[in-house]
């Protein structure tokens, strides 16, 4: 019949006037002879109730329904038509006062779990009691001549203790927080029935109506409210039938008794509302109690639970003098300071550290009160190198000054980046030292790296070269659209190519190329190295063979029979083989070649027909490296191509090799590609410490939470007055240290939550939610935001169930985020509203704001994290810049798509799309 503390059923309205009939007929009934008014009128509470209970648009229809059948039931005990009538209206107006001051700002009946609600449903009790008391008065000095004065009293006194004796059960009924086993609340139930007929069953006139006050206490001290209500109304109404039957002590009043009837009914009600105001503040004080020591418990239990299991090595430190003595240390911790034989605790902080001195000012320093806290980089003691980051803070005062210290030992990091700066600075030496052209490209020919001698050589400088296509740069210009294709069919790459390049004041040199291609784990090729060889003067001179055979000495020239024997040997060939001319002529040529080598390569020939199988129809062979031997047994690496002599008439006259030492310049690509492989891996490297950092922002969100909220919850006590009641002055200070605990909470909870998205590591409850549901959930949340606002919220759900797969925590996270955004940067007088719809196979959500809007050049960026409009920054609005990039994330993990539509001063228009679940 009741959801959320509302009735949503005109069934349960008319249930309710059902009762409201019956009961104000009864108390009508047992009105006393010679009384204008009853003295019990349990149908006040039952109408006080229902029009709590009620939806505000329904109340004006509850109070018409109590006023009838009001009128109904007092008509119905011989009343008068105006009289009744009058009653009626005076009821309807009781429980409109009175139940209108028990609904909070959502229009639902308040819960009676604290003081202050107590205290406003006594305030209740008697606006409503004074108000009906006043109407029933008037009408019965004007109807019957009856005193106002008795007639006030009377009213007063049977109304207010009917609401004090029903309405609690109502507010109390969702709460049930027992505290005594089952089978205490059968013996305490059982005794206070036996004690309250024992002492209203019987015909006398003995003050014995109290005995059953201790058996009230002892429920309000051990039961739950719900239970303690009950037994107030079931005492409130075994008393009064029992005593208008004219038994317990106070049935024999009236004319032949004791005393007046009035007297005795005032004594009966004086009875039950003694009872409620006793009973119902010591079982919320009881409850509240209970429900602060449960919530320091479990605050308690989880800061040591965090502290002791947390990845993060944590300290607790004591003064000692102006030092400080670790009292408490985490496991973490442990296994980063104890050195063996001797534990952390006990010993001075400063101890364990290599810099003493500083710490130690550091610490006076905290102690003066002239730093809140310290954080920095320091070396253990007990661990050459080491390098841990530190952070301390004070935390208390008393009983003694303690401090909070968190370690984080980042020594593989410290080593990591000083591999990766070596292995930088060794490929930066290699190729400032190579005497080459040498520069590092990616399949696409865009330059990534040069080294010195390119500039030296061609006259461009670095900025001239960097991050500009190969083709763009050194490249002449007739040949540069051939390179481009080359390389955009991954064939630019080719191992040796000789061409001609520019120099920046227009010169051309003759180069001869040399590639080799860098490839990652899995075989796929990355990078391109290009290293040139400047032969313009070789090439440029005149009389070439004579200048080979007389002056070469980077190129070896030999002259081989048509059996592949040496004819001629050219100083360079004879200077790069350790050996004179004299030695070399004659011999085999195939004898200065690794036999190795030549076997994989002859195809399956061997001797000097594998070496002739190389030509192809033009008569020459490739450059290639081969391996020469000479003959102190050296091994040289030689770029050397074989070509025949001859005409295509006659026999072959023989054949000439061309070749040229590469030893050192191969020796100097491999050691470059060996570094470039280091700095793969260092970036690798950094790309996983940036990961660990994640991790660490996300541990240390994780460890501030804790701490921030034992603040947040402290504060809360202090402000509840729960130790001690503060003063007025000291309230502002309160209500500051709980915004900001709250703000430092939800900071660390964004931090928490982006980390999730980033690593992976949110782990997320799949199930079909309905999007409606989670929207009005989401709008009972953000109903105390708009308490101190003028803003208009318009929620607008459809008809039918619009249910999406996901996880219903996170989707609520992104619909508040969204429509606190938009209360947050929308002025008062403004307007915000959401609406959920299904939209063909999509769920659609959509906040629309009138606020201060988003310039469009910034829109692209709003779901990037720290990111804040100019708008919000130029109204000093407050934020992280972290809740829509939360947003996007949650979205796109529920394989949805996020929108906005906004201008300056026009508001903002935020669209997401789900896709629906299909039954």
């Amino acid at each position: 019949m009741t959801v959320g503390g509302r009735l949503r059923t005109p069934v349960a309205l008319a249930v309710g006037l059902a009762a409201v009939y019956l009961l104000g007929t009864g108390a009508v009934w047992f009105t006393p002879t010679h009384g204008s008014v009853a003295y019990w009128w349990p149908a006040a509470g039952v109408s006080v109730a229902l029009v709590a209970l009620v939806p505000r648009a329904w109340w004006p229809t509850a109070a018409a329904g109590i006023a009838a059948v009001s009128m109904l039931a007092n008509v119905s005990g011989g009343r008068a038509w105006e009289v009744a009538a009058a009653f009626g209206v005076a009821n309807a107006v009781e429980a409109v006062v009175a139940g209108l001051m028990l609904k909070d700002e959502r229009g639902r009946l308040i819960q009676l779990d604290d003081m202050r609600h107590f205290v406003r449903l006594v305030a209740a009790a008697v606006a409503g009691a004074a108000s009906i008391g006043v109407l029933a008065a008037l009408t019965v000095v004007v109807a019957d001549g009856g005193s106002f004065a008795e007639t006030l009293r009377n009213v007063f006194t049977s109304h207010a203790a009917a609401t004090l004796a029903i309405v609690p059960v109502a507010m109390t009924w969702r709460l049930r927080t027992a505290v005594g086993a089952r089978w205490e609340y059968v013996v305490q139930i059982s005794l206070l029935t036996a004690v309250t007929l024992t002492a209203f069953v019987p015909e006398h006139s003995l003050p014995v109506a109290a005995i059953g006050m201790p058996f009230l206490v002892w429920a309000a001290l051990r039961l739950d409210p719900r239970t303690v209500a009950l037994e107030l109304l079931a005492n409130a109404v075994v008393t009064i039938v029992l005593t208008a039957a004219g038994r317990g002590p106070y049935g024999d009043a009236g004319p032949d008794g004791p005393f007046p009837l009035q007297v005795g009914a005032s004594l009966v009600l004086g009875y039950i509302l003694t009872v409620a105001l006793v009973a119902l503040p010591l079982t919320l004080a009881v409850t509240q109690r209970a429900r602060v020591l449960e919530e320091l418990t479990g605050s308690e239990r989880l800061f040591r639970r965090n502290f002791t299991e947390s990845l993060t090595g944590m300290l607790l430190l004591a003064q000692r003098g102006n030092r400080l003595e670790i009292i408490d240390a985490n496991n973490t911790a442990r296994e980063l300071l104890d050195e063996p034989g001797h534990s952390v605790v006990g010993r001075y902080f400063d101890r364990v550290l290599k810099a003493p001195g500083e710490l130690r000012g550091v610490t006076q320093t905290m102690l003066e009160g002239e730093l809140d806290g310290w954080r920095g980089r320091v070396q253990l003691a007990h661990r050459p190198g080491s390098q841990v980051e530190i952070s301390i803070s004070q935390i208390s005062t008393q009983p003694e000054v303690t401090f909070a210290a968190q370690l984080l030992d980042v020594s593989a990091l410290h080593q990591s980046m000083a591999r990766a700066q070596d292995a930088e600075q060794l490929a930066t030496t290699l190729l400032d030292t190579a005497r080459c052209i040498m520069m590092l490209t990616d399949l696409d020919g865009t330059v990534l790296r040069v080294n010195q001698a390119t500039t030296v050589l061609t006259g461009f400088s670095e900025e001239q070269i960097l991050g500009h296509p190969f083709w763009a740069t050194v490249v002449v210009e007739h040949r540069a659209d051939a390179v481009k294709e080359m390389f955009a069919e991954r064939s630019a790459l080719a191992p040796h190519r000789e061409t001609d390049v520019r120099t920046i004041g227009g010169e051309q040199l003759r180069v001869v190329w040399s590639t080799e291609v860098i490839r990652d784990d899995d075989g796929r090729a990355r990078f391109g190295v290009l290293t040139g060889v400047d032969v313009t003067a070789e090439r440029a001179s005149a009389g070439l063979t004579a200048n080979l055979f007389q002056a070469g000495i980077s190129t070896a020239i030999i002259g081989l029979d048509s059996q592949g024997r040496i004819k001629l040997v050219n100083p360079g060939a004879a200077s790069l083989l350790g050996a004179t001319t004299e030695d070399l002529r004659g011999r085999p040529f195939t004898e200065l070649l690794d036999p190795t080598e030549l076997a994989e390569r002859g195809n399956g020939e061997s001797g000097w027909r594998a070496l002739t199988a190389s030509l192809d129809g033009s008569g020459e062979s490739l450059a290639r490296d081969w391996t020469w031997l000479s003959r102190q047994g050296r091994r040289r690496t030689v770029e050397m191509t074989l070509s025949g002599g001859g005409s295509q008439f006659g026999p072959q006259a023989g054949f000439l090799v061309l070749a040229r030492d590469v030893t050192e310049q191969r020796h100097g690509q491999m050691m470059l590609m060996a570094a470039l492989e280091k700095e793969r891996m260092a970036a690798d490297r950094l790309r996983q410490l940036d990961a660990a950092k994640n991790e660490f922002v996300s541990t240390v969100s994780h460890e501030l939470r804790t701490p921030v909220t034992s603040i947040v919850g402290y504060t809360e006590m202090l402000a509840d007055g729960s130790p001690v009641p503060p003063h007025d002055q000291q309230m502002p200070l309160l209500d500051t240290i709980a915004r900001n605990g709250a703000r430092l909470i939800t900071l660390c909870n964004d931090l928490l939550a982006l980390a999730g998205l980033d690593t992976g590591g949110t782990v997320w409850d799949r199930s079909v939610v309905d999007l409606c549901d989670i929207t009005r959930h989401t709008e009972d949340s953000m109903r105390p935001l708009l308490r101190d606002r003028d803003l208009t919220l318009d929620v607008e759900l459809s008809r039918t169930p619009v249910r999406v797969l996901g996880d219903a925590v996170q989707l609520e996270r992104v619909v508040l985020n969204l429509l606190s955004n938009a209360v947050k940067f929308t002025p008062d007088g403004g307007r915000v509203s959401v609406r959920v719809w299904a939209d063909g196979d999509e769920a659609r959500l959509v906040v629309v704001d009138t606020g201060i809007g988003i310039p469009e050049a910034e829109q692209d960026s709003l779901f990037q994290k720290f990111f804040r409009a100019s708008s919000a920054q130029a109204m000093a609005i407050q934020g992280t810049g972290l809740g829509l990039s939360i947003v996007a994330g949650i979205v796109a993990a529920h394989g949805g798509r996020i929108g906005v539509e906004s201008a300056p001063g026009r508001g903002s228009t935020f669209s997401v799309r789900f896709p629906l679940h299909q039954d």
